[in-house]
């Protein structure tokens, strides 16, 4: 398999994906779309969903080829393949490592159970934290939020995932 970044028009996400495969299905070329989105909860407790990488889809094929290239650039809300539409460049390595990651949990990263250890080190039990306990950035308890580093983004992007204690901190 091959996995591709691709860049839309954001806040039309789910809207190209839902072209993209409505176009694609019939085709059996075993393309699969992935937009992620994750829970967030607000000071007051209220649970809400956010896009988890605005104006990106991550795409798996068996292999790109000129015409699925030409396919996609007709669906309303296409920007480019990543880097280039011309030369699309394959997720690969540690980028390729978190991306199944992701796709794992699924497309709705819900909130992580961690739990903290004496000398405040944490370990995530369950939900989309787990294996990228190295790559956290900050812990945030009140706001139930860890901040880690996504390698799928060249410029070392923060992204904040939800979290709840298993035990009492």
């Amino acid at each position: 398999m091959e996995y591709y970044c691709l860049m839309v028009k954001t806040g039309e996400e789910e809207k190209f994906k839902k072209k993209a495969v409505e176009l694609f299905e019939p085709q059996e070329c075993g393309i699969k779309f992935y937009y992620f989105q994750r829970t967030l909860k607000t000071n007051q407790g209220v649970v809400y969903e956010k896009p988890l990488f605005p104006g990106y889809l991550f795409f798996q094929i068996e292999n790109l080829t000129p015409q699925i290239v030409q396919a996609l650039k007709k669906i309303d809300g296409f920007i480019r393949i990543l880097i280039d539409t011309i030369d699309p460049i394959k997720i690969l390595g540690e980028q390729l490592e978190e991306l199944r990651l992701f796709m794992t949990h699924g497309e709705h990263l819900g909130i992580s159970k961690v739990e903290f250890l004496p000398g405040q080190n944490l370990r995530v039990i369950s939900g989309p934290l787990m294996g990228l306990e190295g790559k956290v950035y900050k812990v945030n308890k009140k706001r139930g939020r860890i901040t880690i580093i996504s390698s799928l983004c060249n410029d070392d992007r923060r992204i904040d995932l939800a979290f709840e204690c298993v035990q009492p901190v």
